[in-house]
């Protein structure tokens, strides 16, 4: 596993969630840093959704496009680092807030599975290369910038915030430069895979398993992304301050190491579909946990559940993409369904939360927002149960 495509392709996915831990998860602390309140934060992170349904099937169609998705994700990227710099020269501004956070957010937002079947395919190309290896960087890096980040902020104040997120995305950008891939072949594959847009949704919007896991898992994200991204505001609330954070991004990202690390023989042992419930079912009880506990170390417990929650979700999702959609429309399929269940999630979640906070405080509104995910978890289940029942009667199929 130590050789050098391996270690590359890691730091790659390493720096790139550095940055995402800080920006993506300390957004709220940001924002607040800035002078905004609960009720506009809200609607800052609706925005925010809004352009990722729109940038991530945009970047997805163009990956499935272009001869080097490599260029693609440096241009990804350095456009994050300047929007960045722009909001941190602009911050006073409501108008360039409410435009560069959505604007970075899509762009940064839509790399994450980009970054993971890139790495598949290069791995296709390269002899020895482990997915689960390089992806479990992203959580080990994430995992010890988590407690950092915490503490630092704590100390220094949100202005660290926007240098070293830069900081950790131009370093990406480097070790990504420094993945060499047959040009020539990745235009030819490109060129003769591709098909027109209207047939590639179509082939899409036609896959029952597709489009069931789109429903249920976008409730999941309502609650999911809310719990998330007001994560920092219920320890404040709770009187602890942003290291309780920075631990339990820790203990998240640690525990995402064990499902990530036995990824191959997980998914040669169970199918794809299976370990999906599985998933929807783990970030049901985190969501739980993370709604009722009281306590900061309550709170921080929730992300015990990650070994069976989104530890799992990681390489459960791409086995199962890839086992039910043809390799012409992947980057396409995996781009739009991140946009639609995180981007319409997340509007209705943030909007949700920024409302029903304003309303009622922090604390009765992540109790209300866990009703989604429950939801999700049963209309999938309800799926499942479905398709199993198809399979008896008609084995062959």
């Amino acid at each position: 596993m130590f050789n050098k495509t391996n270690l590359v392709l890691g730091l790659v996915q390493g720096f790139y969630w550095m940055a995402s831990c800080l920006f993506i998860s300390f957004m709220v602390r940001l924002l607040h840093g800035y002078g905004y309140d609960d009720y506009q934060i809200g609607i800052t992170l609706t925005f925010a959704s809004l352009a990722s349904v729109i940038i991530q099937p945009l970047a997805g169609r163009i990956a499935d496009r272009v001869g080097s998705v490599r260029t693609l994700l440096v241009a990804g990227l350095l456009s994050a680092v300047i929007g960045a710099i722009g909001l941190n020269m602009f911050s006073h501004y409501a108008m360039a807030v409410y435009l560069l956070i959505p604007l970075i957010f899509g762009v940064f937002r839509s790399l994450i599975y980009i970054i993971d079947l890139w790495s598949l395919s290069v791995g296709r190309l390269y002899k020895n290369v482990s997915y689960g290896f390089t992806r479990s960087f992203g959580a080990v890096f994430y995992a010890a910038s988590a407690v950092f980040y915490g503490s630092a902020i704590d100390r220094y104040g949100t202005n660290i915030i926007i240098p070293f997120f830069c900081l950790f995305s131009v370093t990406a950008v480097a070790m990504t430069l420094l993945i060499k891939t047959p040009k020539d072949t990745a235009k030819t594959l490109s060129r003769s895979k591709s098909i027109p847009i209207g047939k590639a949704m179509k082939i899409l919007l036609s896959n029952k398993a597709y489009v069931g896991l789109l429903i249920s898992y976008t409730l999941v994200e309502i609650s999911c992304i809310s719990h998330q991204n007001y994560l920092t505001r219920k320890f404040e609330v709770l009187g602890a301050g942003d290291f309780y954070t920075g631990l339990s991004l820790l203990i998240m990202g640690l525990l995402q190491l064990f499902p990530l690390l036995l990824n191959t023989r997980l998914t040669s042992r169970f199918s794809p579909s299976f370990l999906m419930m599985i998933c929807l079912a783990g970030l049901n009880l985190r969501t739980l946990i993370l709604a009722f506990s009281t306590t900061p170390i309550g709170t921080m417990c929730a992300f015990l559940t990650e070994p069976f929650a989104f530890g799992l979700y990681i390489g459960t999702i791409l086995y199962y993409m890839n086992s039910i959609l043809p390799e012409n429309v992947r980057y396409l399929g995996m781009t739009m369904y991140a946009a639609l269940t995180a981007g319409i999630g997340g509007m209705t979640g943030n909007l949700l939360a920024g409302y029903i906070s304003k309303a009622f405080g922090i604390l009765p509104m992540m109790k209300y927002l866990a009703l989604p995910a429950m939801l999700g978890l049963i209309v999938y289940c309800v799926l499942y149960a479905t398709h199993r029942s198809e399979l008896s009667r008609n084995p062959r199929t």
